[in-house]
């Protein structure tokens, strides 16, 4: 990729100089001077060079140099043209400036429309910058223009950290495959099954990797029904030390299962499965050929990352096609979005109870900037899952409003929201315990005392919850 990118910089300059280094070694062949056959080279771009017998390599150099000066000449106005606009654009005060691959910067610059610049090859000024390149070459940039960046916010591609790592108030990191398993679960609620089948199901993951990963832990905290529920994961693909890092992940009620062997030794699994995921990216057409060939599931959902054979996926009745790397890498999802400001609104509600002080725009920024990586996350973890709580509520033709909601409503959806809370902590490797401070939490060692049954919780502890239901019920108002 680094390489194509140095070819794409040389060609122009390189058909720029080709025709003097010919010219010059055309000359020098018939025995002019090297000062001379020099001078006399650069004269062919302004075409002064008369006619005669000339040497082979001067004829090329004669021809091929004009086109060259034309070709420059073209290229300074395309280039003028082009910093003027982005000027403008930037001027305008709501621009963006897009660095990465052709294919995906394209993407993205037409969901931009008038507001999106192409980076290109060169620094520009914008108020904001989407890196889709690598990702070290995406913290290369970051880093190489880190001064002239400060003013603006810069949303950087990563595979390796997860957004919640976000330092310094301008930089913001997106991971498309934790932003696709998020919409993802939005866009396939199980609520409705779950229901169903006595809130009993089994989910099948074909492939792991970084999109498999996110697709569990994003599904371990969104898919939460009821607190008796027993939701199952079965997991075929490398596993690569998930339980070994995810410790308390045993903690967690809904079971968790990695295989050995290959899925198509457990066809009666998948059989039976409420839902197939198929997140293995490589060599997924014949991977999808065989599932179809060797199962009768009636669905399959597959995550597709490009357009290679598209057209074949959506003719298949049995497959749901989400493409996850198109969709993820929408500017409406690489920015804050509804998401975090919900976020935001949350960790101000928390601010202003404990701190009795009024809320504000200033104060809800302010506070926002001050939060540390982990209970950041915390918040967007809380927002992400009013969607849920939402959905249920609609699907038991109950009002969106605390205030007429029977009170055994208010105390599930509570309830809910603190099982969330605790998987939240438990996939960060927290554990229940009382600190030797006084405090209810420990930072350092992970250790929390609300890490405990929803009814073992004092009715302080358990009005923390409660609020926010109540902020759900009076956002969804508005």
């Amino acid at each position: 990729m680094k390489q194509d990118k140095e070819w794409k910089r040389l060609l122009p300059k390189l058909a720029l100089i080709i025709p003097l280094i010919l010219g010059t070694a055309g000359f020098l062949l018939e025995g002019t001077p090297l000062l001379d056959a020099l001078f006399t080279a650069v004269t062919l771009y302004a075409m002064e060079y008369g006619d005669g017998q000339n040497h082979l390599l001067v004829e090329i150099a004669r021809w091929t140099a004009p086109l060259a000066t034309a070709g420059g000449v073209l290229m300074m106005v395309s280039v003028l043209r082009q910093k003027i606009n982005n000027y403008m654009l930037y001027l305008r005060g709501n621009s963006t400036a897009v660095y990465g691959p052709a294919v995906a910067k394209a993407a993205v610059l037409q969901e931009l429309g008038d507001t999106g610049i192409d980076g290109g090859e060169r620094f520009v000024r914008a108020q904001r910058y989407i890196l889709l390149d690598e990702e070290q070459e995406n913290l290369r940039f970051y880093c190489r223009h880190y001064e002239k960046l400060k003013d603006s916010t810069v949303y950087l591609m990563t595979d390796n950290f997860p957004a919640q790592t976000t330092a310094g108030a301008n930089l913001r990191l997106f991971c498309p495959e934790e932003t696709a398993a998020r919409l993802f679960w939005k866009k396939h609620c199980l609520y409705e099954r779950s229901v169903e089948k006595n809130h009993r199901m089994d989910i099948v993951l074909i492939g792991f990797g970084r999109l498999g990963e996110e697709l569990l832990t994003t599904g371990l905290q969104s898919n939460i029904f009821h607190p008796g529920q027993s939701i199952a994961y079965h997991i075929f693909g490398e596993e690569q030390g998930f339980r070994a890092i995810h410790s308390r992940l045993s903690k967690i009620h809904d079971p968790v299962k990695f295989y050995a062997e290959p899925w198509y030794e457990k066809l009666d699994l998948l059989e039976q499965a409420d839902m197939v995921i198929v997140a293995e990216q490589n060599e997924q057409l014949s991977l999808l050929r065989k599932l179809q060939l060797a199962t009768i599931a009636p669905e399959l959902y597959v995550f597709a990352a490009d357009a290679i054979g598209e057209e074949i996926l959506v003719r298949q009745d049995r497959l749901h096609v989400f493409h996850w790397r198109r969709e993820a890498n929408r500017p409406e999802h690489i920015f804050e979005g509804p998401l975090g400001e919900l976020a935001k609104q949350l960790n101000l509600m928390h601010v202003c109870r404990e701190k009795g002080i009024p809320p504000t725009e200033e104060t809800m920024q302010a506070e926002w900037n001050a939060l540390d990586a982990f209970t950041r996350y915390s918040n967007i973890s809380a927002a992400d899952y009013h969607q849920v709580q939402r959905r249920i509520l609609a699907v038991a033709q109950l009002p969106v409003d605390y205030d007429v909601l029977p009170t055994e409503w208010q105390e599930l959806l509570a309830e809910l929201e603190h099982i969330r809370w605790c998987r939240y902590h438990y996939l960060n490797n927290w554990k229940y315990g009382v600190p030797a401070d006084g405090n209810n939490k420990d930072m350092r060692h992970r250790i929390h005392e609300d890490l405990r049954p929803y009814g073992e919780l004092t009715e302080t502890e358990k009005e923390k919850d409660r609020d926010l239901v109540r902020l759900m019920c009076t956002l969804e108002a508005r």
